[in-house]
């Protein structure tokens, strides 16, 4: 993809439906993991998080997955790969190829955010607008964060344990030591566990995800009577 000078996207990085993943919330339905669900969790996230002034992409993981997702997706949505490496490396990676490609802004998130407001991504934009030596994170309940957003690629992924309760807390001490301002949006909550996925279907409950849900429960009820 190439963008306008200065011009914003929103990147969603996600694995491809097909290879699995979401293995606390696949235990707690108790069920092998659904691409129909994956797809739902992303397409949903999508839309969610559409704001009229950015241009929109999909990361995924692995490489060969570009023709699977290519297909899934809108058409005003483009598809690249995410680089090698754990999540920092492709975070930043990602982030790096777009900003090379002439994006002036970018906001990264996951694919698990069905309930993520549009709101959150505009006000990451305007931040990143006026003081575009920013970094602007989103957390999550989990102690970690649902978004990151910069001008300019931040030296913060390289020292970070990922995965635990004090990624945020440990992101934005690394962050503070290399000189960066730091710009907190609320908080959100992404779809980790069977609690997170009926939170996520009360809230949105027109969205695939809580469709899934219904449709989940409701065979379920029919295979045990």
């Amino acid at each position: 993809m190439v963008g306008e000078p200065g011009a914003a996207i929103l990147a969603v990085l996600t694995r491809a439906p097909s290879v699995g993943g979401k293995t606390r919330l696949f235990l707690g339905l108790g069920t092998a993991p659904d691409p129909a669900l994956l797809e739902a969790l992303l397409l949903d996230t999508l839309e969610a998080a559409a704001v009229s002034d950015a241009a929109r992409v999909v990361a995924v993981t692995p490489p060969d997955a570009l023709g699977e997702l290519g297909a899934l997706l809108p058409a005003d949505v483009g598809v690249i790969a995410q680089p090698p490496g754990d999540l920092g490396a492709r975070m930043g990676g990602v982030m790096a190829a777009l900003l090379a490609t002439g994006f002036g802004r970018v906001v990264l998130i996951g694919s698990d955010l069905p309930e993520i407001s549009a709101d959150a991504v505009a006000e990451a934009l305007t931040v990143l607008s006026r003081e575009p030596d920013k970094i602007v994170l989103g957390p999550s309940a989990d102690g970690g964060y649902y978004l990151i957003a910069a001008a300019r690629v931040p030296d913060v992924f390289a020292r970070v344990p990922w995965g635990g309760p004090t990624v945020l807390r440990d992101t934005i001490a690394v962050a503070e030591d290399r000189g960066y301002r730091v710009h907190l949006l609320p908080l959100a909550a992404d779809v980790d566990t069977l609690d997170d996925l009926r939170r996520a279907a009360v809230a949105r409950p027109h969205s695939r995800t809580a469709c899934w849900l219904r449709a989940f429960n409701t065979g379920r009820a029919e295979a045990g009577s």
